[in-house]
């Protein structure tokens, strides 16, 4: 209707100009078919905008991107063909070659929806070329049919509105075949950017859901070396409190209370990967307050931590295991065992160490307790969780005793 009413004003008064309206039949039901698919579209679009609201502006930056690029060679057509007459030293009918070379630009675009959806539908595949490939030549004619009409139309309804008069496209028949030449090449480029941009959707997927897979995996495994070490701490601490009971009943008393009270603090963290340097403190320090009660005089503790790593991440209960092997093979060969633990930062590296007045390790000993669970779970976890970013290290102290040093990447809590 306003298209009818643009055409109705505008027209000349004193002119028998009769615009006929006839031709536009057929490109109304051309038009009918890419508007139905815009309609899917954005219905299509609203339904998604209620599971997510970044896939609507993603779409519309795209479709902004392809009509400025459609404008763009519209822009370097027209100064192409103007140029070509500046240069043959004639004077180019600028308005004219504007609107020529905009339209033909401008009408692609309005072709793109069904082609899109068509190249979606019936995209090449091994094993159905030869039915295939038919089919797209049979496209490729529709498109620059549709194409060379939907020039002719825009432009005979601009020149009529502009200047008045009739748009002259010469024989129809003969325009066909000759816009085909180069039609055909744009439908198989548009086909190929098509199938390029795909691909590349697929491959981006396809290393998304990898990577996403992998991030699972390596949770489901830390979690799974995290309820490894809950049972083997458990049940060594048990087995001293059960050996405990011949000797003293108060103490093996006062260990299974300090040993319920760490529990207790450890069942509300199950499921955390990470805690603060804190409080693994906290959980180390019931851990030593039941070894105390077993060893009474003979275990002495010593920490040395630095305030600013009191907030780095750590994996949770990742001390337990050098704190329990240090205690365990100290007491083993000395009266008295001095354990001390270390937590300080180097540059951008939180270091943790564990250490012990013990007779320390040779290269054979070292061997053994790679392989116990304990020390296998701990630098498991580290190179879950950090990769070659961690490392942990094993080394005798001069004067007698075991240094073992954790080195990770120094992250603060976020609050």
């Amino acid at each position: 209707m306003l298209l009818c009413s643009l055409i109705f004003v505008f027209r000349p008064s004193n002119s028998r100009f009769r615009f006929p309206f006839s031709v536009f039949r057929f490109p109304f039901s051309v038009f009918r078919f890419p508007f139905s698919v815009f309609r899917k579209i954005k219905n299509k679009q609203t339904k998604m905008a209620t599971t997510t609201s970044s896939s609507g502006p993603k779409s519309l930056k795209v479709w902004v991107g392809i009509f400025l690029l459609g404008t763009l060679i519209g822009l370097a057509n027209f100064n192409r063909f103007t140029t070509e007459e500046l240069a043959q030293n004639n004077k180019p009918p600028i308005a004219k070659i504007f609107i020529n070379e905009m339209t033909g630009a401008y009408t692609i675009l309005l072709l793109l929806p069904p082609l899109f959806a068509f190249f979606r539908k019936f995209s090449l595949r091994r094993g159905q070329l030869v039915k295939l490939i038919p089919l797209h030549l049979l496209a490729s004619v529709a498109f620059g049919a549709s194409h060379t009409l939907l020039m002719f139309l825009s432009r005979k309804l601009i020149y009529w509105l502009a200047f008045g008069i009739n748009y002259n496209y010469g024989r129809l028949d003969i325009r066909f075949l000759m816009e085909y030449n180069h039609q055909i090449i744009t439908y198989w480029v548009m086909y190929g950017i098509f199938f390029a941009v795909n691909a590349f959707r697929d491959i981006q997927r396809q290393k998304l859901q990898a990577s996403q897979l992998q991030e699972q995996l390596t949770a489901a495994r830390l979690q799974a070396l995290q309820m490894q070490l809950n049972p083997h701490f458990l049940f060594n601490t048990l087995n001293m409190i059960s050996s405990t009971m011949y000797d003293s009943i108060e103490k093996a008393d006062a260990m299974l209370t300090r040993l319920s009270d760490l529990l207790r603090a450890t069942l509300g963290s199950a499921q955390t990967v990470q805690h603060t340097v804190a409080r693994e403190l906290e959980l180390i320090d019931l851990y030593i307050e039941i070894m105390k009660a077993r060893f009474d005089d003979k275990l002495q503790f010593s920490l040395d931590i630095d305030a600013q790593t009191q907030s780095a991440l750590v994996p949770s209960f990742i001390l337990q295991p050098l704190v329990e092997n240090a205690i365990l093979h100290t007491m083993q060969a000395v009266q008295k065992a001095e354990i001390g633990i270390v937590s300080q930062r180097d540059g951008e590296r939180l270091v943790l160490i564990v250490t012990d007045n013990g007779p320390g390790i040779d290269a054979g000993q070292q061997a053994n307790n790679d392989k116990g669970i304990g020390l296998a779970n701990t630098r498991e976890r580290l190179e879950k969780m950090y990769g070659s970013a961690a490392h942990l290290s094993m080394q005798n102290i001069e004067d007698g005793g075991l240094k073992v040093e954790i080195k990770l990447p120094f992250v603060v809590e976020k609050t």
